[in-house]
This record gives structure tokens, C-alpha cells and sequence, in this order.
């Protein structure tokens, strides 16, 4: 058992308490903690009430912290558990606070997916390796990402790439020929499509350029 000796403001963090106890230890909590408990000096406390209590205030200031992050773009819930734990917050507190979250769609990994993969799409051109990969490692699971690349099929894909292809095929057009299929094709590479539609694209290029020279 313990005894708050005093109840006073944490430095730069807003809505945040630090209580002193008897026993020399300072513990954070957040206004709402309490408000909630009623907390006072000369208030006696268990342990196990105190670790509570931190938890709480952990998961609130995580949570309030999430909104701030959250205000500029989408994260997925791997985005922001990491943000947390770089802000120096624990496991329980991360997640607690990323299941709320959630819970209000603040954090939708589903539709978080859904609208990268039509920015891509609609901004640059990109395979659908290299985008599962970059959407595996912001932390999107296999089962969402499975769904999400419904939303892109192999025919987009080749479009995708038919797009970059001509892009590409206007700023190395006053190279060698195979100059030329080397920096289109390494461009595709980059993006993530396969060598069967790098092959696909520079052929259907040749022949646009073969139909050009008879005309």
C-alpha cells in the first residue's frame, strides 16, 4: 500500500499528472484517470490499483497522440504501432489504444489497402508484386491483401504497364535501339512487373515504332 503526497502537472504533456508517492516513486497518470478515481493526496493505493491506472493513462495518451498522427494521412495499424512505440509507449497501451482505433475507423487496414492500390493505379504505374510487397510491409495481412488485389487484375496490370511503357518510350526515344529496350525495361523492373510483360510492353513498343516507320 502506498499514499499519494501530491498530485501536480507532467512538463509538456498536456492533460498528463505525475503523482508522488510515499514510497519515492512518481507515477504518470492522465486527468481523466483522475478524475475517474478520485485520486487525491493522502490518498492510500494498492499496486495493483497503481498499474491500472498507468495503463490507462498510457493508453490514453497513446490514443490522443493517434489522432494527431492520424490527422495528416491513413496509417495502417502497424504504421501507427510502430509511430507508438517510438513515442516510447508499451505493447498493451499500443494496441488497446489501436483497437479503439479502429473500433471508430480511425484505422482501416482494409481500406487502407483498397485506396493505395487505386492511388497507384491512378498516380504510377506499378506491378502487382512490387505493390503486395510495399503493402506486406506496412503491415497489411495476407487475408486483406488478398481482397485489396481483387481490385487489380492482371489485365490493369498490363495497362499499368503499357502506360509506363509509353511514358518511358517518349523520354529515351533519341536513344539506340537497345539502349532504348534496356531503360524502358529496367524502369518496368523497378515498378515491379514480371519479365513476361516488360517483354510484352517492349515489343508492343517495336511494333508501334515499326508502324510508324512504314507510315
Amino acid at each position: 500500500m502506498s499514499k499519494i503526497l501530491h498530485i501536480g502537472p507532467r512538463p509538456r504533456e498536456k492533460g498528463s499528472y505525475l503523482l508522488t508517492l510515499d514510497d519515492d516513486r512518481i507515477v504518470p497518470v492522465h486527468e481523466e484517470v483522475i478524475v475517474k478515481y478520485k485520486l487525491r493526496s493522502g490518498m492510500e493505493v494498492e499496486d495493483g490499483s497503481l498499474q491500472q491506472w498507468i495503463l490507462e493513462a498510457d493508453t490514453k495518451m497513446a490514443y490522443d497522440q493517434s489522432l494527431r498522427y492520424l490527422q495528416y494521412r491513413a496509417r495502417t495499424r502497424k504504421q501507427l504501432c510502430d509511430y507508438l512505440a517510438r513515442r516510447g509507449f508499451g505493447k498493451e497501451a499500443m494496441e488497446a489504444a489501436a483497437d479503439k482505433l479502429e473500433g471508430y475507423h480511425f484505422l482501416d487496414d482494409a481500406d487502407y489497402a483498397a485506396r493505395y492500390i487505386r492511388g497507384k493505379k491512378s498516380d504510377k504505374p506499378m506491378g502487382r508484386r512490387r505493390m503486395a510487397q510495399e503493402l506486406k510491409a506496412r503491415g497489411i495481412s495476407e487475408e486483406i491483401l488478398q481482397t485489396a488485389m481483387e481490385g487489380y487484375s492482371e489485365e490493369e496490370e498490363q495497362e499499368q504497364a503499357i502506360r509506363l511503357g509509353e511514358t518511358c518510350a517518349k523520354r529515351y526515344r533519341d536513344l539506340p535501339a537497345e539502349e532504348f529496350r534496356v531503360k524502358v525495361g529496367r524502369t518496368l523492373k523497378r515498378r515491379g512487373f514480371d519479365w513476361d510483360t516488360v517483354r510484352h510492353v517492349l515489343r508492343r513498343l517495336q511494333e508501334e515504332e515499326e508502324g510508324q516507320d512504314e507510315n
